[in-house]
């Protein structure tokens, strides 16, 4: 009994270096409630710290514990609740003045990083769940950032389509961010609109009424805004604008380098060539394993923390964050990048075609 007892401790415990998503939250939340340069706290953690750890720590391909399913979820739930209130503590620090002039910029970009890193990873971890409480806090995180129809688009489109010419979430090979960007994001939104009409055709409903999803979740953003404009005036609503945006640009980058250059022929069976991937350990334990993209893929609804490595796929040099300046600046990324898909094409990886 003792040894049981020990292994189950020992399994809960694998699942604790996930805390670590938790200490931008405290870097918001006091920076919001603080003021002054204390509102860029996590700014400079993610975009110089986190980038900097992810070309320095190694990388980790064990296979996952078996860790109960307990710690994870509550993990996830907590989530929830650490993005609402650094939105929160946001809107609060612009109304009652303590963000100020420059620094209600500064924190509502600090602000939407954490959206775009915590909120929205765990909202992509958690609209995957099979259970429709799980589904709709999700939904919740997403709608706090103004992109309520990935819900939609990505479980019934982009995992449908992914490396496909129709897949607006698939990253053409030399296609650039800014280009890609441009191209996404309405056709995201496009193709979620059309993914419900579509349904709802079927059942023999309008498909542009109340009925669909994604009408009825801009209804109810935009009602947010307006609301929150009579509230809490003009200053708060661009705050929570620019957290939103900064969140989506985050979210549309991490969608840039999962799949750049990768495509798939129609029919054709998904495999982990059609996603990159990295185990840099300040990705995995701080977006919830989404950088073990190419398992995820193979089966959507398998839990973050069961995600394995797939070695013999495609690896990113560094991790999300160490990709991030790279992206930004297209001839580097080029020129990094498409020689690794070049080569993985010429070993015998028939999968991983170019655009």
């Amino acid at each position: 009994m003792k040894n049981v007892g020990s292994v189950s401790l020992h399994t809960q415990f694998a699942a604790l270096p996930y805390f670590a998503s938790f200490f931008p939250t405290l870097l918001v939340i006091s920076g919001n409630l603080m003021g002054g340069w204390y509102a860029a706290g996590n700014a400079f953690f993610a975009l110089v710290m986190l980038v900097l750890a992810d070309w320095l720590l190694p990388s980790d391909r064990a296979k996952p514990s078996q860790v109960p399913s307990r710690l994870p979820d509550l993990i996830l739930f907590l989530t929830v609740l650490a993005h609402t209130v650094c939105i929160f503590t946001l809107l609060y620090g612009v109304y009652n003045h303590i963000l100020t002039g420059k620094f209600i910029w500064l924190a509502a970009a600090s602000t939407g990083i954490h959206s775009g890193v915590l909120g929205i990873t765990a909202a992509h971890e958690l609209v995957h769940r099979k259970e429709k409480f799980m589904q709709h806090l999700g939904i919740w995180n997403l709608f706090l950032t103004g992109y309520t129809h990935f819900f939609i688009e990505h479980r019934l489109g982009h995992h449908f389509r992914i490396g496909t010419w129709d897949d607006p979430a698939t990253a053409r090979y030399n296609e650039s961010y800014y280009r890609f960007l441009v191209r996404t994001v309405p056709g995201q939104w496009l193709s979620a609109l059309e993914i419900e009409a579509k349904r709802l055709r079927k059942k023999g409903l309008q498909p542009y009424t109340w009925h669909n999803f994604v009408v009825r979740a801009g209804l109810w953003q935009a009602g947010w805004i307006v609301a929150l404009g009579w509230l809490l005036g003009a200053q708060a609503v661009g705050a929570y604008l620019v957290q939103a945006m900064a969140a989506i640009l985050l979210l549309e980058f991490v969608n840039y380098i999962e799949h750049y250059g990768l495509v798939r022929s129609k029919g054709e069976k998904v495999s982990i060539h059609h996603s990159w991937q990295s185990d840099k350990i300040s990705s995995r334990f701080t977006l919830f394993e989404l950088s073990r993209h190419a398992d995820h893929h193979l089966k959507a609804y398998k839990p973050f923390h069961t995600l394995e490595s797939h070695p013999e796929g495609i690896m990113l040099p560094s991790g999300y964050y160490g990709m991030f300046y790279l992206c930004l600046v297209p001839p580097l990324w080029f020129r990094l990048i498409n020689p690794i898909i070049d080569r993985h094409r010429s070993v015998g990886a028939n999968e991983a075609n170019i655009v």
